[in-house]
């Protein structure tokens, strides 16, 4: 009975280890879409702690008229240039931080005039190699019993499947949603232009017809200008 009771008593130490290394390994994992302005640079702060392992993922899922690039940078809380993409259509990039501070993510528009860029990114922030390795000796030194570690095993299999799962239906989210942001714009620009030429063939109809109004007055006017014109011919 004992024996079973600090079983399950290293179960759940181990299980809150797993939701400790969970939150070690993604301390930081945001995933927006913005609208980059022409003409305009829009720039984001992130704090970050020194060690800790940066990855940035973005596309132009819409570029308007014109060509889907944009220009990207990052600095460091010093202002220092880490990155530097010029007229990119996506990139990927990983890096360690090398001091703790607000790091700046810039989307530079100022290369287009006129057309407004849809950009889709990921900013993931995990925990130093250091910590990670810790935490795996730790399991490691607990998981002695041979028993213990088939069952350790077995749940740890099933929430590594439930944690994939769950990632790959948040990424089909975040891609519909992108598709969706992308459409609704397309569809803003074109009714847009749809109202704005039903306004122009809405007056050209009614210059067109106050001119044959006028022009069938003057026919039937024995003593106005256009009717002396027309009798000239």
């Amino acid at each position: 009975m004992f024996q079973i009771e600090s079983y399950i008593s290293a179960l759940l130490v181990l299980l809150l280890l797993k939701d400790l290394g969970f939150a070690e390994a993604e301390l930081h994992n945001k995933q927006l879409t913005i609208f980059a302005e022409a003409g305009r640079q829009e720039c984001y702060l992130q704090p970050i702690a020194a060690s800790e392992n940066i990855r940035i993922d973005y596309q132009v899922i819409h570029g308007g008229h014109g060509e889907p690039h944009i220009n990207f940078n990052l600095m460091d809380p010093s202002r220092r240039l880490l990155i530097t993409d010029v007229k990119q259509e996506k990139g990927t990039h990983q890096l360690v931080a090398r001091e703790t501070g607000s790091y700046k993510l810039c989307f530079d528009n100022t290369i287009s005039s006129f057309n407004q860029k849809i950009v889709a990114f990921t900013l993931g922030v995990t925990a130093a190699d250091r910590k990670e390795q810790e935490l795996r000796n730790l399991r490691k030194e607990m998981l002695t019993d041979y028993q213990f570690d088939l069952a350790y095993t077995s749940i740890d299999n099933y929430i590594s499947k439930i944690r994939v799962n769950f990632d790959r239906s948040r990424q089909t989210q975040d891609y519909i949603r992108t598709i969706e942001a992308r459409d609704r714009h397309v569809a803003e620009s074109n009714f847009e232009k749809v109202n704005i030429w039903s306004a122009v063939h809405l007056l050209a109809m009614i210059i067109v017809g106050c001119l044959q109004v006028i022009m069938l007055r003057s026919i039937f006017s024995l003593n106005g200008r256009f009717y002396k014109f027309w009798k000239c011919f």
